[in-house]
């Protein structure tokens, strides 16, 4: 029997694509860890019970009660929740009153090992200025596309005649071409982090990339190349450009396709802490692997700590004629990103002036976005093992503890015992619910408190088909997943499936895509933020893709596995 499961599970990955049924459970359509917390949510009932059927007997394996009808303010439905948890390693279904209601449930500890290496192997076919081959691709193989040899600065009047950079690899941002370094810095952080806290499991990874064979681990290879990209962004004098874009996003087409001439755009203090943030971060990670780089990385970390104390107030504001991305709110101070950075180079350096710059600084009560990254610095104040203060480290930790018992509470009372506030609901609303789970397991690492991985394991459950959409929000991975994402490459390939791996934004109200000409179906449920989400390459406000929501997918859907494979965590 003990070989039976890892076929079952198999058997059910490659069907997956061909399985369309709603049975009317929400449940995570990949599965369960064997110890993991194992919640199912249905619409409010006359029954009383749960019946969980296993499937290669069917027998009763597990009578579960159903809990009070209850409403969950988000999607307006009643409903009820059954937990199953006692279920062990095996292939199930629920039933009610001799109907099934669910999917096929998994119960393996490895159930989430492909989705975290897809999450993470997404970020290779985001490489800009390379081809990507059928040997590493697949079928998503595709041309070369923006070489950025010769990138210009906007406006071009605010340089000398003829001044250009050269700023190749990178990663694509999102369902556009442009790079941008604001985004970068917390999707560069979480994967290392990622690499940082399970470094033994993590180094055995293969992602089967080009530079596989090396001695460097794949992760930290795949990180590289947009850390080498990053470093084409600083100027001489220290400072970072904010992003790296055409004027105007392209059309529905491939990398190769879009040939408008590209631009660096104005230096920012949030850009240039961002970068002094990873680079510090990446000259400890990367030292035992390539000691030029990790040398080249704290060199630059520093001269861009030193250039935005001297400027720490320059924000950025979008130029006429330009009409990408901005990543910038009207709330920016650039107080967070000087903490985060602060925080990274004393880790590095131990050097008080970095150390000094932290003291007086106030930690916000929310889980990080690339808008407010003063959460990263809150990890790392918390961990006593990164030698602050002691009054340092318990301010952090307490901070840390409140935001993830705000987060567990939610998971205990509400109908769908889910880690979402209601602040949650915005563009990326997925992201912030991963990173509501990240927050919920650095809480565990600290405490051991096994509510704070239950709540970690239901944002994850979320993103995998435990919503009020039935939808597993990642694609190529559940019974019914995101197909059509704004996300160029995935439009304009001829491809029927997307990408795989990637993580849709998710549900919220804005509806800032709905417009004549682009989406014309109003798809947004006023009050119902949960339900306002369409499947449609038109929603760059609902089904767009991005760095910095699959970072947090990756580390949570890796961190997981790990943990419920055994491994200790940090």
């Amino acid at each position: 029997m003990r070989y039976i499961i890892p076929l079952i599970v198999m058997a059910a990955t490659l069907a997956n694509s061909q399985i369309t049924k709603t049975f009317g459970a929400r449940i995570n359509q990949l599965g369960y860890g064997e110890q993991a917390k194992k919640i199912l949510v249905y619409k409010a009932t006359d029954a009383q019970a749960v019946e969980f059927r296993d499937l290669s007997n069917g027998k009763t394996a597990l009578t579960s009660p159903l809990s009070a009808p209850g409403v969950w303010e988000y999607s307006g439905e009643t409903v009820r929740k059954a937990d199953f948890s006692a279920l062990k390693k095996g292939l199930y279904a629920a039933y009610i009153n001799g109907n099934r209601i669910s999917d096929n449930i998994v119960v393996q500890n490895n159930v989430y090992e492909d989705v975290y290496i897809a999450a993470l192997k997404w970020f290779y076919y985001q490489r800009a200025s390379t081809a990507l081959s059928p040997e590493f691709a697949g079928k998503w193989a595709r041309a070369a596309g923006h070489p950025d040899t010769e990138v210009y600065y906007f406006p071009e009047n605010g340089k000398p005649a003829g001044w250009k950079i050269s700023s190749p690899k990178g990663w694509y941002d999102a369902g556009d071409y442009g790079k941008y370094i604001v985004n970068s810095g917390i999707s560069v952080f979480t994967l290392l982090q990622l690499y940082e806290h399970f470094e033994n499991e993590v180094k055995k990874l293969s992602l089967n990339i080009p530079e596989s064979k090396s001695k460097t681990p794949d992760i930290l290879e795949e990180v590289r190349w947009n850390l080498d990209w990053m470093l084409t962004m600083q100027d001489t004098d220290g400072g970072v450009f904010h992003k790296l874009t055409t004027a105007r996003f392209c059309g529905h087409i491939m990398p190769d396709a879009d040939t408008a001439k590209r631009y660096v755009v104005m230096k920012t203090t949030p850009a240039t802490l961002d970068f002094a943030a990873v680079m510090a971060q990446a000259a400890r990670i990367y030292k035992p692997f390539d000691a030029k780089f990790s040398q080249q990385a704290l060199a630059a970390a520093e001269k861009a700590f030193d250039w935005a104390s001297k400027n720490p107030s320059i924000m950025f504001k979008q130029p006429d004629g330009v009409f990408t991305g901005q990543y910038h709110h009207n709330a920016e101070t650039g107080k967070d990103e000087f903490l985060w950075a602060a925080t990274e180079l004393y880790i590095t350096t131990k050097k008080n002036n970095y150390k000094q710059a932290i003291d007086t600084t106030s930690f916000n009560t929310h889980a990080p976005w690339w808008g407010d990254v003063n959460f990263l610095a809150v990890y790392r104040l918390a961990n006593s093992k990164n030698g602050f203060d002691k009054n340092l480290t318990k301010a952090a930790q307490d901070t840390l503890l409140v935001v993830a018992n705000m987060l567990r509470d939610e998971v205990e009372k509400s109908a769908y015992a889910l880690p979402v506030l209601k602040w949650n609901w915005v563009w990326g609303s997925n992201s912030v619910i991963a990173n509501n789970g990240i927050v919920l397991l650095n809480a565990y690492y600290l405490t051991k408190d096994k509510r704070y991985l239950d709540g970690a394991q239901r944002a994850l459950d979320y993103l995998l088909g435990a919503n009020p959409m039935d939808i597993s929000y990642v694609s190529g991975y559940g019974n019914r997943t995101m197909m059509d994402p704004h996300h160029r490459p995935s439009e304009a390939d001829g491809i029927f499936e997307p990408v795989p791996g990637m993580l849709a934004g998710g549900p919220h109200e804005g509806g800032q895509d709905i417009k004549p000409g682009n989406c014309e179906t109003n798809y947004v449920q006023k009050g119902k933020p949960a339900l306002s989400y369409i499947d449609h390459n038109c929603s760059y406000a609902s089904n767009e893709v991005a760095i910095n929501w699959n970072a947090p997918l990756a580390y949570l859907a890796g961190a997981l596995h790990f943990l419920n494979n055994g491994v200790k965590g940090p």
